[in-house]
């Protein structure tokens, strides 16, 4: 997994089918630094969102896997990238803590 730095802010609410998360409309997103990254079939990545556990205390839930082309049927539409989620699933930070 690669440092939180580098991690992709994405919505979690965008499932497009099950283990492959929505990530953008366009070629390029920027990591929670601000860098801007251009994603590329097969590329590792690590999407989060924002989130807060029971007592409202930060816990981003996130995912890692290989980036790939959005389904032509997304129901997001203009959706171009999506993240295939590895066999971790998708977590909380307060999981690997």
């Amino acid at each position: 997994m690669k440092p939180k730095s580098e991690w992709v802010l994405t919505d979690f609410n965008g499932i497009l089918a099950p283990g492959l998360l929505y990530l953008s409309h366009a070629d390029e997103v920027k990591t929670a630094l601000g860098l801007v990254i251009s994603l590329k079939e097969g590329m590792a990545l690590t999407a989060y969102d924002l989130d807060a556990n029971e007592e409202g205390k930060p816990d981003n839930i996130f995912a890692s896997g290989v980036v790939e082309r959005s389904p032509s049927n997304a129901p997001c539409n203009g959706s171009i990238w999506s993240l295939r989620i590895d066999s971790n699933g998708i977590r909380h930070e307060s999981d690997i803590e």
